[in-house]
């Protein structure tokens, strides 16, 4: 694997969500972070030292870094993961989001659905 930058015009359709399932489901582990701003992820790998390697993503794609972020967490991976980012890139588009078009449950005990009137 090269470490030259690289440019994929899929970049902006990446979230935050995708980013985070992909991670999780890999083994990565969320770590505490003392503040909202930042995701911070623990690998199941340590680098060359021994110490554990962390991938940190802004956790809003608002923020202005996040595209600088998400580019070089993509690059990372494609690195220790030994695969094309494109291919990195191209599963954390297909990782499973909540589809917020379905609408949300309801209380425990209330209906979202009501009875057709009659008459």
């Amino acid at each position: 694997m090269n470490n030259l930058p690289w440019v994929d015009p899929r970049l902006p359709l990446i979230r935050v969500v995708g980013i985070r399932s992909y991670l999780l489901r890999r083994g990565w582990q969320l770590q505490p972070y003392p503040g909202p701003e930042l995701l911070v992820f623990g690998g199941r790998n340590d680098d060359d030292d021994g110490e554990p390697i962390l991938q940190v993503v802004p956790s809003s794609e608002r923020m202005r870094d996040f595209p600088m972020r998400v580019e070089e967490l993509i690059a990372a991976l494609s690195v220790l993961e030994d695969r094309p980012a494109g291919d990195i890139l191209t599963d954390i588009l297909q990782e499973p989001t909540p589809d917020s078009s379905l609408p949300t449950p309801e209380p425990h005990g209330a209906s979202a659905v009501t009875a057709p009137r009659v008459g």
